[in-house]
């Protein structure tokens, strides 16, 4: 039997996962990304309305130490965090909507 090439198995791959996306889907299942984000905007919205702008920063500094530990640039790292809990600070509904979870 002939071993697949690099390029079947990656199709192989690419349909098992678009069947498994598909089927999370189906049963309105989150990702992981969707719990992180989820968890992010509650831990910073609470640290907010609890008047803990240095709980925020030591969250802050916790996140950007692990980004860069990860190879990214601790100033962009640094400012996308900042950027996320300015945009929680205005908006208590940031993320976009999934109109697909709507039954």
């Amino acid at each position: 039997m002939a071993r697949q090439t690099l390029e079947e198995r990656n199709a192989k791959q690419r349909e098992r996962q678009q069947r498994l996306r598909d089927r999370h889907r189906v049963e309105r299942r989150p990702d992981r990304d969707d719990v992180a984000r989820a968890m992010l905007f509650w831990t910073i919205s609470s640290y907010l309305d609890q008047g803990r702008p240095d709980w925020i920063e030591e969250l802050g500094d916790a996140v950007v130490g692990i980004l860069v530990d990860q190879g990214f640039d601790e100033r962009a790292a640094d400012e996308v965090f900042d950027d996320l809990v300015d945009r929680y600070a205005r908006d208590d509904r940031p993320f976009r909507s999934k109109p697909h979870l709507r039954g």
